[in-house]
């Protein structure tokens, strides 16, 4: 897989603003609530399927306006969104309050509720996972899984997932996106904070990870009406100076800025040769990595 195949479109895993539009597919059966430049907030429910339990309603997850309906087929909205971008996910779009288990707490027992996007620091344990479908919630966000837990809830084999090859008929369970990707990492701190900062407010997920077409697994935060969007292209072009984290591999989660581009390929754990630089760390030690483990920060 080549470096540039891994390249994602804003190159940069956190746009504090940007005006994006999202489909909110509908199951089948299901009726929109809204009509054609309604102004609707995140918490807003634009559809409703009757399920054997009553009612089921689809929120519109964003705040904006409504762009498109296709009755049967999905609500478009477009707003003004805090875009974050995981490293690895599984399950479609989904929408719900953001919540997280109080410190202290064990997860075996802890209280999940229904309809909430469980937000998790560190590994998430195949029972956590578990635990939150059985209790309705909407999606998971948590720093790792381990591979073989992720197959094991998934029911598919990972690199099946990954490379869409998964049968389209078999959704995910529930929707889960990964910050720091497959292992046991932790959530970083910088992102950790800006989640936190947001609980209880809707978050709009959406857990598809297909590498080769660029596309990593995504949050979306609404932010007020009238906030003033950034402009992409944004600077993210791994160049000299660039404040880059390292987000896959023995390194991962180390900080820092590109000092050099080595001018020829290196050999990397893998024993694959890869375009690589030179990173200063924030603790003053050097580091090289390949481009394709590198993320624009600043």
């Amino acid at each position: 897989m080549s470096y540039s195949s891994l390249t994602f479109p804003h190159g940069r895993p956190v746009i504090t603003s940007l005006t994006i539009s999202r489909q909110r597919p509908l199951p089948p059966g299901a009726t929109p609530l809204v009509s054609m430049g309604e102004r609707v907030t995140p918490e807003r429910v634009v559809a409703e399927q009757r399920i054997a339990q009553g009612v089921r309603g689809i929120l519109a997850g964003l705040s904006g306006q409504v762009t498109g309906i296709t009755v049967g087929q999905s609500v478009t909205v477009e707003g003004v969104a805090t875009l974050l971008n995981g490293v690895v996910g599984v399950g479609g779009p989904a929408a719900g309050a953001l919540y997280a288990i109080p410190r202290g707490e064990s997860l075996a027992v802890a209280h999940i509720p229904h309809g909430c996007v469980l937000l998790h620091p560190t590994r998430a344990p195949l029972m956590l996972l578990q635990r939150a479908l059985a209790s309705g919630a909407a999606g998971v966000i948590a720093a790792s899984v381990t591979a073989l837990e992720l197959e094991a809830f998934a029911r598919a084999d990972l690199m099946a997932l990954l490379e869409g090859l998964a049968p389209p008929t078999e959704p995910q369970p529930l929707t889960v996106v990964l910050t720091e990707g497959v292992g046991e990492a932790v959530m970083d701190s910088t992102l950790w904070h800006m989640l936190t900062r947001r609980l209880g407010d809707i978050a709009l997920l959406n857990g598809q990870t297909l590498p080769q077409r660029a596309i990593r697994p995504e949050i979306l935060l609404s932010l007020p009406e009238g906030s003033t969007p950034l402009q992409p292209p944004l600077p993210s072009a791994l160049a000299v100076g660039a404040l880059v984290r390292v987000w896959a591999g023995p390194s991962r989660g180390a900080r820092g800025r590109i000092a050099y581009l080595l001018t020829h390929e290196r050999p990397t754990g893998a024993g694959q040769w890869e375009p690589c630089a030179q990173l200063q760390l924030d603790d003053g030690a050097t580091l090289i990595a390949p481009l394709q483990q590198l993320d624009v920060i600043g």
